[in-house]
C-alpha cells in the first residue's frame, strides 16, 4: 500500500534481499549507482557493532534514514544546516522528526517565538532513551526549547539549554532520585515508546489537558503505554505515527535530492544519471558538464586544497600557511572552520574536492586524543582514495618565519629525495603510503627540460628504525635551499641552507585505496606512452641502444681479404716446394745414395 500510493506521487522503490555477509558490497554499490537517490536498510542485521559500522558505510548524500556520523553530529550539536549560506538543511532521523512535525500541527510550537526557540516554557517526559529514538528526541525537543526529562531503566535525565535557553545547544544532567511518577506530574506532553507494564503511564497522574503520544509498534492494551482511559485525561492522544513516519521519511529523500542539486556543478547530476544509464547528456549544459570532466591525456597540475576544522591549534595553522608557500601558484587555502571529520564522514572533503577541482587535500585539526593532527588526502574522481594521518611533534616543529635565511622564489619544483629503510619496504605499509602522497603532493608539473638555475629547493623525507619501546618511527620533513656558487671549474660548486618548515611526524591511522579505485587511477590513456622500435632501447642516461641479430656464423665460409698468396693453386705449389727442401742432395759432401745425390743443408 505504502510503495503504491508513493509511486503514484513519482517515488520508485526497489526492494533488495541479500544476504548479510553481502550487504556491505551491495551498499557500495548502491553509493555508486546514479539511479539510486536514497538508501534504507533495515536493522538489527548482527546485532553488535558491525550494524553501526554499515550505517556509516551509507554515503550520506543517501541517507535519508539521516544514521550517519555527520547528520547525527549536527543534530546533537544544534547545528541545522550544511552549508555556510544556509542553503542545505541537515537531514533528522525520521521518528523523533515525526514526533516534532506532530508537535507542530497540534500548536504546541509557539509560532510567535524565534525558530529554535519555539518550545520555551513547555517541559515534555519522553519515556524511552535508546540511541534510535528517545535520545535523538529529547536532544531536538530540548535544542527547541523545551526542558525534557529523559526515563529509562537506568534512571532520569534532563534535557535542557539552560534557565532562558540562553546556551546554543542542549546539556543533560543525571537526575538522581527522580521516578517517572515524578516527572509526568510536571510535563505538558508526554511520549512513550517503551511497551511494558513498568512502564505504563498512570493516567492519575497526568496533568489535566496534557498531550499524549505513543509511538511504540503496539498501539492497543494491553501492549500500549497507555491505557484506555488515556483519552478522558488527555486532551489530545495520538496512539500511533507510523503513517507520519513515512511521510517525513519520502521528505528526507526530497530533501537529499535538493542538497544534492545544489552542492553540484551545473549538469553534474544529469552527468552521474548519464554515465550510470550508459546514455548520452539531454541538453548542452550537461553536454559541457561531460567534455569538462573528461579524462585527459595528459592531465593539468594537481591542485591542492589546505583546510582547517573546527578545532585547530595554532602551529598546525602555521605549518599548513608554510606548506602552502611552499605548494604555490597550485594550492587553494580556506582558513575558516570546517566541522570535517575525514575517517568517518569523508563526504566534506569530496566536495570540497568537486568544487575547487583540486584532487590533494591537507586536512588540519587539534584534539586531546590527536594533538596537532594533520591528514594527508588524496581523491579520484569526485571520491577519496586514500588518506594518512599524522601528528605533528609540537617541541621539535619550526615555521618558514623562524628561519631567518632567504625564501624560494614562487612556483619552483622542488627535488624530492627520501631516506630510510621503511620508505623502501617492498611490503605495503602507511610509509609507503606517506611516500607515495608526499611524492604525489609536492612534485609540481611535469616538465620535458630541467634548468639547472630552478634547482633551488629541496624537500628531503627520513624514516629511521622502529623505536625500542614499539612506537613507530618519525618521519623527519626538512626544506632547504640550493645554492650553487662559483668554483672556477665546468661544475658549480653547491652549497645548502635549511630554509624550514622543520617537521617531525609521527605516523596515526590510514585508509588505503580500495583495489579497484587504484586500478582505475593508475590506468594510463592510449597513445600517451611512445611506441617501442623494435632492438632499439634507451638505457637510464639517455643513450640510445641497438640490438643486431645476426644468423649462425662459419668461419670456414667467411670472406677474407683477396690476396695472390692465400690463393690454392699457389699453396699446393708452395707445400710441393716445402716437400722438395727435405730431400736435397749435398753436392759439396758428395754423398750419393744410389742414382740420387743429396745435399744436406746448411745450417748456421
Amino acid at each position: 500500500m505504502f510503495s503504491d500510493s508513493a509511486g503514484c506521487r513519482g517515488f520508485d522503490f526497489s526492494l533488495r534481499e541479500v544476504d548479510r555477509e553481502e550487504l556491505e558490497g551491495q551498499i557500495l554499490a548502491s553509493n555508486h549507482d546514479g539511479r539510486v537517490d536514497g538508501i534504507i536498510v533495515y536493522y538489527p542485521i548482527f546485532g553488535s557493532r558491525q550494524d553501526q559500522y554499515l550505517q556509516q558505510l551509507i554515503d550520506v548524500r543517501k541517507d535519508v534514514e539521516g544514521l550517519s556520523h555527520r547528520y547525527i553530529f549536527n543534530m546533537y550539536q544544534n547545528i541545522r544546516f550544511l552549508d555556510e549560506g544556509r542553503s542545505q538543511k541537515s537531514i533528522l532521523p525520521c521518528t523523533p522528526l515525526a514526533i516534532v512535525k506532530i508537535l507542530e500541527y497540534l500548536k504546541v510550537y509557539n509560532s510567535i517565538l524565534p525558530y529554535g526557540n519555539r518550545l520555551f516554557g513547555h517541559s515534555i517526559t519522553v519515556v524511552n532513551r535508546s540511541e534510535v529514538v528517545g535520545r535523538p528526541l529529547a536532544a531536538l525537543l530540548a535544542n527547541d526549547g523545551a526542558s525534557v526529562y529523559s526515563v529509562d531503566v537506568t534512571g532520569v535525565q534532563h534535557f535542557t539549554r539552560g534557565e532562558g535557553i540562553k546556551k546554543r545547544r542542549h546539556e543533560v544532567v543525571d537526575m538522581e532520585g527522580w521516578t517517572l511518577e515524578t516527572c509526568i506530574t510536571l510535563s505538558d506532553v508526554v511520549i512513550s515508546g517503551v511497551p511494558g507494564e513498568a512502564f505504563k503511564i498512570p493516567t492519575t497522574l497526568l496533568k489535566e489537558g496534557a498531550i499524549c503520544i505513543n509511538f511504540s509498534t503496539e498501539k492497543a492494551s494491553p501492549a500500549s503505554n497507555f491505557p484506555p482511559e488515556v483519552k478522558d485525561r488527555a486532551s489530545i492522544y495520538v496512539p500511533a505515527i507510523g503513517k507520519v513516519t513515512i511521510t517525513v521519511l519520502l521528505r528526507n529523500l526530497l530533501r537529499i535530492v535538493q542538497n544534492r542539486e545544489l552542492t553540484l556543478m551545473p549538469g553534474e547530476e544529469t552527468l552521474e544519471n548519464t554515465r550510470s544509464l550508459g546514455g548520452k547528456p539531454k541538453n548542452a549544459r550537461s553536454k559541457r558538464a561531460l567534455a569538462k570532466r573528461e579524462s585527459l591525456a595528459h592531465e593539468n597540475t594537481k591542485t591542492a586544497l589546505l583546510l582547517r576544522g573546527t578545532t585547530c591549534s595554532s602551529l598546525v595553522q602555521n605549518l599548513l600557511a608554510d606548506i602552502n608557500a611552499l605548494k604555490r601558484p597550485f594550492s587553494i587555502r580556506f582558513t575558516k572552520k570546517n566541522e570535517i571529520h575525514p575517517f568517518e564522514d569523508a563526504s566534506s572533503l569530496e566536495f570540497f574536492s568537486l568544487k575547487n577541482d583540486a584532487s590533494l587535500l591537507l586536512f588540519g585539526s587539534h584534539s586531546k586524543k590527536r594533538p596537532h593532527c594533520m591528514t594527508w588526502v588524496r581523491c579520484f574522481g569526485g571520491q577519496v582514495l586514500d588518506m594518512l594521518e599524522v601528528y605533528v611533534v609540537k617541541d621539535t616543529a619550526r615555521t618558514l618565519a623562524q628561519f631567518k635565511s632567504e625564501k624560494c622564489k614562487v612556483g619552483l619544483k622542488p627535488l624530492l629525495s627520501f631516506s630510510g629503510a621503511p620508505f623502501e619496504n617492498p611490503v605495503a605499509s602507511q610509509y609507503t603510503l606517506a611516500k607515495s602522497i608526499f611524492t604525489d603532493f609536492f612534485r609540481g608539473g611535469e616538465s620535458a627540460t630541467v634548468d639547472v638555475e630552478g634547482l633551488q629547493l629541496m624537500i628531503n623525507f627520513s624514516a629511521g628504525e622502529e623505536a625500542q619501546d614499539g612506537s613507530p618511527a618519525m618521519i623527519q620533513m626538512r626544506c632547504w635551499r640550493i645554492i650553487t656558487k662559483r668554483s672556477g671549474q665546468r661544475v658549480p660548486r653547491v652549497e645548502v641552507e635549511e630554509m624550514g618548515p622543520r617537521i617531525d611526524f609521527i605516523v596515526g591511522r590510514s585508509k588505503e585505496a580500495e583495489a579497484s579505485a587504484w586500478k582505475q587511477a593508475m590506468k594510463k590513456p592510449k597513445g600517451v606512452e611512445a611506441k617501442s622500435r623494435k632492438n632499439i632501447e634507451t638505457d637510464i642516461v639517455g643513450d640510445k641502444i641497438g640490438r643486431i641479430h645476426l644468423g649462425k656464423q662459419d668461419l670456414t665460409e667467411i670472406q677474407t681479404r683477396k690476396m695472390k698468396g692465400l690463393k690454392r693453386g699457389r699453396e699446393a705449389a708452395a707445400d710441393a716446394e716445402v716437400a722438395d727442401d727435405d730431400a736435397v742432395i749435398s753436392e759439396e759432401e758428395g754423398d750419393v745414395t744410389g742414382d740420387l745425390e743429396v745435399k744436406r743443408q746448411k745450417i748456421a
